[in-house]
């Protein structure tokens, strides 16, 4: 039996220690009743040592590392007695006192994952189960607590401090920018397209019956727009003057496209493929 530093009195560990099971070398009982000693008199630091000169010439001396890592608790140094009763751990896989300690330990921490890994080991046969059960339930809340607020933090980080409302718009959708920097917004709504001069004044570019359910937007190299026309099932051209043309037709609701040197991608999404063409 383990002897718990901080909650039993000297007596007890000392005759513990004295008929104990384990084969301990003198020199190291002599370390150990030594740390208990200046434990009673709150001599805690003189303690630590003498309980780890005990580990040092017994390194399998289990009640020594219990003591350390009660100790350790109980002065809130949280990892150093979870190194003390891994230990323990190592040496005997099947205390469930020392597993529940390591999974009380890392919740503390704030190591959700590992809690969990050592609260897992407990099973229903064992004596600690209804009370381990208590502790997954804790560690499980804090768990989804600390997802959802990393969740929430990286939404906001998201969001920049310069942020800036162009214009408004009707149900607007796609975007693209010529080669003097104006851009162009398509309204799926009002199957019009505006454009957005570079000091922030908007107009209507162009409106016409050929517009229905403008989306995808994009400019070539001669500062032509690409319209995907998803309601009309076919892609427009405007060139520079205004004048608006079929350029392809049976496009299955066009969504998005894009224009990437010679070659113009398409997302067709009535069938669900991608198309590539070449313009010239």
């Amino acid at each position: 039996m383990k002897k718990i530093l901080v909650i039993l009195g000297l007596t007890l560990f000392l005759a513990s220690a004295a008929n104990s099971a384990f084969a301990y070398s003198t020199e190291g009982a002599m370390y150990y009743n030594e740390g208990l000693d200046l434990y009673s008199r709150g001599e805690y630091g003189k303690a630590i040592e003498s309980f780890k000169s005990a580990v040092a010439k017994d390194p399998d001396f289990v009640d020594a590392y219990y003591n350390l890592g009660a100790l350790y608790e109980f002065l809130k140094s949280y990892q150093s007695a979870i190194a003390s009763y891994s230990k323990i751990n190592q040496l005997d896989p099947n205390d469930k006192e020392t597993v529940y300690k390591l999974a009380e330990l890392y919740y503390k921490v704030g190591n959700t994952e590992r809690a969990l890994f050592y609260v897992n080991k407990i099973s229903q046969t064992d004596d600690l189960y209804s009370k381990a059960q208590s502790l997954k339930n804790q560690i499980t809340i804090a768990s989804q607590k600390a997802a959802a607020k990393n969740a929430l933090s990286t939404v906001n980080s998201a969001v920049p401090q310069n942020k800036s409302i162009v214009d408004k718009f009707s149900g607007p959708t796609g975007l693209a920018v010529d080669s003097k920097g104006v851009l162009y917004v398509a309204s799926y709504t009002d199957n019009c397209i505006y454009k957005v001069m570079p000091n922030g004044q908007s107009q209507l570019y162009s409106k016409s019956p050929q517009l229905g359910g403008p989306i995808g937007l994009a400019f070539d190299s001669m500062d032509n727009l690409y319209v995907a026309n998803y309601a009309k099932n076919n892609i427009l051209k405007i060139n520079k003057a205004g004048q608006i043309y079929t350029f392809m037709d049976k496009i299955t609701n066009p969504y998005y496209l894009i224009v990437k040197g010679s070659y113009m991608y398409i997302t067709e999404q009535g069938n669900n493929t991608v198309i590539k063409y070449k313009l010239y």
